[in-house]
């Protein structure tokens, strides 16, 4: 899967924690994009919605998973910064990556509120949060999406703790160093990233 996202392999800190990490029963990969770890997902979990905003990233993501996976592999477009189109508590766990930092606090209050809707008790929410990215252009210039609020590391830290006050948090600091030369436009990431494990109380 990894080989066909235009985003890369995925980070080895992100991707050996999905080998050693325990995930069962129902998982939405939320803002999956095209995918690129939503097999190490569906290897897991005993079924997988994968979400995104854009139907055609989760068309290429079907199409490019395997057959024999694609019977506990679900999808559903919509926008996470909208109600999720769920009833409460549907998922045992929660995972999303490359995501959550685009959006400014009061944004990614409503996000989070959300996920503690349709997430069980006892459930499981993985994310990976990027601070003090930096994303430079072939020529040299530098790329930022949008307003994207470029958090810090200590700022996103403070910040996720307070969101998942409820939860019982574990929290593992990371960086990485990544050319993205099939993004429009290419650029190369240099960032710190947070990795974010919260059970639900």
């Amino acid at each position: 899967m990894g080989k066909t996202s235009i985003w890369g392999t995925g980070d080895k800190d992100t991707l050996g924690l999905l080998r050693k990490i325990k995930i069962y029963g129902k998982c939405l990969n939320l803002a999956a994009g095209d995918g690129r770890y939503n097999l190490n997902l569906l290897k897991k979990a005993n079924f997988v919605v994968a979400s995104d905003i854009d139907e055609s990233v989760l068309s290429k993501l079907w199409h490019s998973t395997p057959k024999k996976y694609r019977k506990k592999l679900g999808i559903e477009a919509f926008d996470i910064t909208k109600k999720f189109p769920f009833e409460d508590s549907q998922f045992d766990s929660i995972f999303c990556t490359g995501t959550l930092h685009l959006f400014p606090k009061k944004v990614l209050q409503q996000i989070v509120f959300e996920i503690d809707r349709v997430l069980k008790t006892n459930g499981r929410v993985i994310i990976d949060f990027a601070t003090d990215i930096k994303r430079t252009s072939q020529n040299g210039k530098m790329i930022v999406f949008g307003k994207e609020p470029l958090y810090s590391l200590k700022d996103a830290n403070k910040t996720l703790k307070n969101l998942f006050r409820n939860y019982r948090i574990q929290m593992r600091e990371s960086e990485v160093v990544e050319d993205l030369e099939a993004a429009n436009p290419p650029y190369t990431l240099n960032c710190k990233f947070i990795i974010l494990i919260a059970d639900k109380k």
